[in-house]
């Protein structure tokens, strides 16, 4: 089974980064006035990391094998984990407020080193993930 970051995910991350850039702009006026030069820099930044996100979720891949779950992501650096099967203690599938308003999941999985956060995946495909994983 392989799976990718939903439909939704997009539009969230839209909408965070938006919220973010706005929040930073307006912190920076009211600490340094009317200089509007402090904050461009900073809002372009954050406009680039907006320009980047269709990128970042075409990167997003993830495959559940018989001996499991493998995930890559990453734009300008590849991150890749591995989590063996006999190792995963548990598994949780996390849904805040903006997730479920945008139809996204995220599951979390536990082993004996740490944790592993699968983001933004598209409802059925959570499920479906997290049934395979009660199976196995």
């Amino acid at each position: 089974m392989t799976f990718g970051v939903g439909a939704g995910a997009i539009g969230l991350l839209r909408a965070a980064a938006s919220v973010l850039t706005v929040a930073v702009v307006l912190l920076l006026r009211w600490l340094w006035g009317p200089t509007v030069w402090v904050a461009l820099p900073i809002a372009a930044l954050i406009g680039l990391w907006y320009r980047l996100l269709p990128r970042w979720v075409a990167s997003v891949y993830g495959a559940l094998t018989e001996r499991g779950v493998y995930l890559r992501c990453g734009v300008w650096w590849r991150r890749e984990i591995t989590v063996p099967l006999d190792a995963l203690r548990t598994f949780e599938t996390w849904v805040p407020p903006l997730h479920a308003l945008f139809r996204c999941r995220t599951v979390v999985l536990r082993f004996a080193g740490g944790c592993v956060w699968l983001p933004f995946l598209a409802e059925d495909t959570a499920q479906a993930l997290t049934a395979r994983l009660e199976d196995v």
